[in-house]
């Protein structure tokens, strides 16, 4: 009995290492992993991605919808490069002159170009980002082992653009951040970040 009550203890414990191992190794392959893509991967590459939008559904314009940050620090021993596209949802406003009205148009999902006449979206980022004609904003640097960069400190809907017409309307805001390296030249996605709300 005293020998089977052992044998069970033993059991219990060796249970709980592996669940703990387990757990570890689970944590530390999903942070550490390498980058897949549907064409290819970026093997090896190693990053920590700070930032993301803030919680809630009701934004109202001048918020920031970034709850800190975006930033990221390259973990592996090889630079890598960066690049992101923002894309949100914008509502034109055309006025009628010989009927003094206002005409809204359907939300669309535009690109932020950072061309000022276009956008009702402001977005504060690192002055290394430059914009190409793809869509994307391009770091023009490369992201050195353990320096941390800091992308975009703010993204809100500028208050002097976003007016009625955006009034319980749903919007939509997202950030496409994906990386490569020199020696690969394939840009691979590492994260999504999706706001959904009402203004």
């Amino acid at each position: 009995m005293k020998k089977r009550m052992t044998l069970s203890l033993i059991g219990l414990i060796a249970s709980a290492f592996l669940f703990v191992a387990t757990s570890f190794a689970w944590f530390v392959l999903s942070t550490q992993s390498g980058v897949d893509t549907i064409d290819g991967s970026l093997s090896g590459v190693n990053y920590d991605l700070g930032g993301g939008f803030i919680l809630g559904s009701i934004i109202y314009p001048e918020l920031n919808v970034l709850d800190e940050p975006t930033s990221i620090k390259n973990l592996s021993p090889d630079d890598i490069y960066l690049r992101v596209k923002i894309d949100y949802t914008k509502i034109d406003v055309t006025y009628d002159s010989i009927n003094y009205t206002y005409t809204y148009s359907t939300p669309i999902q535009k690109t932020y170009t950072d061309v000022e006449t276009n956008e009702d979206l402001a977005v504060d980022m690192n002055v290394l980002f430059f914009y190409e004609t793809d869509g994307y904003w391009y770091f023009d640097s490369a992201l050195e082992k353990d320096i941390l960069h800091t992308l975009i400190t703010s993204i809100k809907y500028d208050g002097f653009k976003a007016n009625n017409e955006y009034a319980s309307q749903e919007i939509i805001i997202s950030m496409v951040i994906e990386i490569t390296t020199e020696s690969q030249g394939l840009w691979s996605p590492i994260t999504t970040l999706t706001f959904t709300g009402i203004m």
